[in-house]
């Protein structure tokens, strides 16, 4: 049939009869090589994929006619360019939307950054509409993706021809990539400033002007992405200077200082503070039942409940010794100032107070106390009787003013004169406290991991919430007054002495029967991660120490010197001091391998049926301290599976070492791959 013969066009992509059709591949000799050339541009101006010429290439009637048309007047007007020009119906109507009404001629600039995003010339009678262009007068960034061109010639005269070589030039001056925001896309503005071009917009309508002596003083858009730049980058006033061009470094400085005070103005004020925000909208909007049903004594009756912590602002020496007195601090060592935050359960930023200075008399609870003396009716008013804020141990001295007040507070145990170990009861209260209060130190690594400027030297862990309801925190409760049965057993029995006749060593392959833990049920066990993630760690540090490639264990045994599964003894190595180690003791339910999947999750008898440690917050029932949660990951998880990452010891050998102490190798079963 004849359709069987037809050839496609290189160009228009059509089926032809080959007598209706050209060749154009090099055995035709070089008068076909300008019809070649323009053939390539054509198909490549119809975006179609690229195609080689060969003998079997051709094209049809039309193409053949229009490119001879072409190198016709190419040859009559030797001022004639090949260009990529703007394919339009009509001069008079939209070049987007072809729309008629409300159209107006489109800006040499604009025309000139079309030309430089997508290499796309357009006329000087080319029209659109004012929608399609944004607040600098070029065409929206997804619009461009949009516009179609043809690659033909195409006569500039002389004075378009200067005009369009003079926007030119001012495009290469003015180094638009770096002060304007259209030059960006949305992700490389996200990361060049740590807000969206929309937020961008938002907050450009809070920077209003700044009264100066003789006048105002006016941020412009290029100020405040310069400003945003700085604070997400840290970049020094000398380099924002050079890729924003500014005339001088102070004229950089009296930019950012500019954009800070007309931030300060209107938008701090109207996003942060005690007056951003009512208490009624605070805690409908901001308390989370999880919060509320875990403190509020009362939690038919929502109550206010804050998070107070400071962080810290490293800061250079000053040259006036009292400044330089008042910020050091003797905990860190360094100069620092002490910002305050004060951020609701669900993370919303309250209030922040200071900066403050560092020095003994600075102290977390000297700043709470001079916050309610110095703003005391503010503070009191927002902060009522019944309310509740949760502190850690640097407030213990601003406990009696909060009592005064009635405002009830929660803050982690402390130990008393001559205790070495939290009672069940209160390391349980403490870890009901710290369950929720990493929120305020995750804003305060946030702002810093968002703001470099602010960034400090050791960054604070960013923990995820694993939950915020008030059926979970009702059960936090009920486990939180469970009694530590494995305590009692150690301390009737005094299976915490030195009596080798009571106990068996064994290593971790003698205990078949450990129930197989998955980290769902590990999470559940320790209420966080933060034990989990620090689990490779301290096994890696055990196997080491013990200069061991197996981890040892003990098995309490019978009367005829025969293992009794169910309770073994373990000794895990603190992490913070070379001769500290701990004893620990983990109840567990002898298991089957076969019968391990179907009961780990049975209420009634758990795989794992009580745990006790000697450090200072081993006898909680509410979670595990890290000691605990390590063994329990290594014997009922990680050694079951085949890929487990452990820290790197390369420092170890890479490292000088003035003790000239050994390094440690790592044993075959504990893998070398995590490079920190």
């Amino acid at each position: 049939m004849a359709w069987r013969n037809r050839l496609k066009c290189y160009i228009c992509d059509r089926d032809f009869l080959p007598n209706q059709l050209s060749r154009i591949d090099e055995n035709e000799g070089d008068e076909k090589a300008n019809k070649r050339e323009i053939a390539i541009y054509r198909r490549d101006g119809f975006q179609r994929p690229p195609l080689a010429v060969t003998d079997l290439t051709r094209i049809c009637i039309t193409c053949n006619q229009s490119i001879c048309n072409e190198i016709t007047e190419m040859e009559r007007d030797p001022t004639c360019l090949r260009l990529n020009v703007l394919t339009q119906t009509e001069n008079r109507t939209c070049m987007i939307c072809n729309a008629d009404a409300d159209v107006r001629r489109i800006t040499l600039e604009c025309r000139v950054n079309v030309f430089v995003l997508r290499d796309i010339f357009i006329p000087d009678d080319a029209r659109s509409c004012q929608h399609h262009l944004d607040d600098q007068g070029f065409f929206l960034q997804a619009l461009l993706p949009g516009l179609r061109s043809i690659n033909k010639p195409y006569v500039i005269k002389g004075p378009q021809l200067q005009m369009f070589l003079q926007g030119l030039r001012n495009v290469a001056r003015d180094q638009r990539r770096f002060v304007d925001k259209n030059s960006f896309t949305d992700a490389e503005f996200e990361s060049f400033s740590s807000v969206t071009k929309q937020q961008f917009l938002e907050l450009f309508d809070y920077c209003d002007r700044v009264s100066c002596p003789g006048g105002y003083r006016y941020v412009s858009k290029k100020d405040l992405l310069m400003f945003l730049c700085k604070m997400r980058q840290g970049l020094s006033d000398e380099f924002l200077k050079v890729i924003f061009e500014y005339p001088s470094r102070q004229a950089t400085s009296l930019a950012i200082s500019t954009v800070r005070h007309s931030l300060m103005q209107r938008f701090v004020p109207t996003n942060i503070g005690l007056d951003a925000i009512t208490r009624g909208d605070y805690v409908q909007r901001h308390v989370t039942d999880f919060a509320n049903e875990l403190y509020n004594p009362e939690p038919h009756i929502p109550r206010v409940i804050a998070y107070i912590d400071g962080t810290y602002s490293y800061v250079p020496k000053s040259s006036n010794f009292r400044t330089l007195r008042q910020s050091f601090c003797l905990h860190k060592g360094r100069h620092l100032l002490k910002p305050v935050l004060i951020v609701a359960p669900d993370g919303y930023i309250l209030d922040i107070q200071g900066p403050y200075f560092s020095d003994s008399r600075n102290n977390d609870a000297a700043i709470l106390q001079n916050e309610f003396h110095r703003d005391v009716e503010r503070m009191r008013e927002w902060f009522q009787e019944g309310d509740l804020m949760i502190v850690d141990r640097g407030y213990r001295d601003a406990t009696e003013l909060l009592t005064r007040l009635g405002i009830r507070w929660r803050m982690p145990a402390l130990l008393e004169p001559r205790q070495s170990q939290l009672c069940t009861d209160e390391a349980n209260d403490s870890r009901i406290i710290t369950k929720t209060r990493w929120i305020v130190e995750a804003r305060n690594g946030h702002i810093k991991s968002i703001f470099k400027f602010f960034q400090q030297t050791i960054p604070i862990p960013h923990l995820p919430n694993l939950g915020a309801n008030g059926e979970l925190a009702r059960q936090l409760l009920e486990k939180a007054n469970e009694v530590n049965v494995v305590q009692a057993l150690v301390e009737a029995e005094h299976l915490n002495t030195r009596n080798a006749q009571r106990w068996v060593h064994l290593n971790v392959q003698h205990v078949p029967d450990f129930p197989i833990l998955d980290l769902h049920f590990l999470r559940n066990l320790t209420v966080g991660i933060y034990q989990i993630h620090l689990a490779p760690s301290y096994i890696q540090d055990k196997l080491q120490r013990e200069e061991s490639e197996e981890f040892q264990l003990e098995m309490l045994r019978d009367v005829q010197r025969i293992p009794l599964p169910g309770l073994i003894k373990i000794r895990v190595y603190s992490r913070f001091r070379n001769a500290a180690k701990y004893q620990l003791w983990i109840s567990y339910r002898p298991t089957d391998d076969h019968d391990m999947d179907d009961e780990m999750n049975v209420q009634g008898d758990p795989p794992i049926q009580g745990y006790y440690c000697t450090c200072k917050s081993g006898a909680r029932t509410l979670g595990t301290c890290a000691h605990i949660a390590s063994v329990l990951w290594f014997i009922g998880y990680a050694r079951h599976e085949q890929h487990i990452r452990y820290p790197s010891s390369r420092l170890l050998h890479t490292i000088c070492d003035a003790a000239n102490r050994p390094p440690q190798e790592n044993p075959d079963n504990v893998p070398d791959v995590i490079d920190v």
